[in-house]
């Protein structure tokens, strides 16, 4: 291919600089090590999404500058590239990887900086013991389900570490990843909810649509200071009720409908924080009991209540409401 001038003269001679900066290394198709390494001397954010293939050379001779290292176009890497890779002293993004050998795990499992590796869709229980004693961030956020084994060997890891994907877990793997960001899942077995509701910080679920009584009831005893449920777009009065002793900030703001009943419970939660900002009309007698909570409440979509209701509600000053209703 036709390398731009800069690149050329950075292995002898003048440049644009002008040239240089507004250059895409997207563009790239094919690199040479002596070309590698000028790149990866010259610029601190090196995308070289274009690259299809990667050789042990290269991958070396990219390590060699202090750069935040995009291969994205990279559907296969070879243990040799990974260990060359590993050796990048800054964020390194793999995301075209579907799929990673269990030496090649262990290779990029010593890069010490933040590993991004979002597209790959499998993991063995082998790979996931490699990758779990990486010391930076660890975005794995492609997975959507992972097995007992290697939800134990990731929980282990000791960086950030992104499984939003995750889809569905086991009652087991819930316990291993309590501690981790569990927005994906879209079920939740009730001896998982009272496995979650033992862990100590915030608890993110927002990929839950629906929730049983049970699990409410066990969520509810939940001792971290939030519980995040945004994806949550009906529930029972039952669980509303149990929801509503949970002593933390409770975000409810998928529901668009609250009944009377469940407008009754919410208004004794006692956490400082009560999101329902779904809700885009309350009945009077909804309105009048939650205008009784201690505490914030957000309303900022509601756009329906009669003037009774408004008025209501604006006289408790930790209610948050739109303008127009203002009394």
């Amino acid at each position: 291919m036709r390398f731009p001038k800069w690149l050329l003269a950075a292995m002898g001679g003048g440049h644009s600089m002008a040239e240089e900066l507004h250059y895409n290394t997207n563009d790239i198709k094919t690199l040479t090590t002596k070309q590698a390494k000028a790149l990866a001397h010259r610029r601190k954010y090196l995308d070289l999404n274009g690259l299809t293939t990667l050789s042990a050379e290269v991958a070396e001779a990219l390590a060699q500058g202090k750069v935040r290292l995009s291969l994205n176009g990279l559907t296969t890497l070879s243990v040799e590239a990974a260990k060359g890779l590993a050796r990048v002293k800054g964020w390194l993004f793999l995301e075209g990887l579907t799929t990673l050998s269990d030496e090649a795990a262990k290779a990029l499992a010593q890069h010490e900086c933040d590993l991004s590796l979002n597209g790959l869709t499998t993991l063995s229980d082998e790979a996931a013991k490699a990758l779990s004693q990486h010391k930076g961030r660890l975005s794995l956020s492609g997975l959507t389900t992972l097995s007992d084994q290697a939800a134990r060997a990731l929980a282990e890891h000791k960086g950030g570490l992104d499984l939003s994907g995750l889809t569905t877990l086991s009652d087991e793997a819930v316990k291993s990843l309590a501690h981790v960001c569990l927005d994906g899942l879209t079920t939740l077995s009730d001896q998982a909810a009272k496995t979650l509701s033992q862990h100590k910080g915030d608890l993110h679920l927002n990929g839950l649509t629906t929730l049983s009584d049970q699990a409410a009831k066990a969520l509810a005893e939940h001792k971290g200071d939030g519980l995040v449920l945004n994806g949550l777009t009906t529930l029972s009065d039952e669980a509303t009720k149990a929801l509503a002793q949970y002593k933390g900030n409770l975000y409810l703001s998928g529901l668009t409908t609250l009944s009377d009943q469940a407008a009754k419970a919410l208004a004794e939660h006692t956490g400082d924080l009560l999101a329902l900002q779904g809700l885009t009309a309350l009945s009077d007698e909804a309105a009048l009991a939650l205008s009784r909570r201690k505490g914030d409440l957000y309303f900022e979509d509601l756009t329906i209540l009669s003037d009774e209701a408004a008025k209501a509600l604006w006289a408790n000053p930790g209610i948050q409401l739109l303008d127009k209703f203002e009394q």
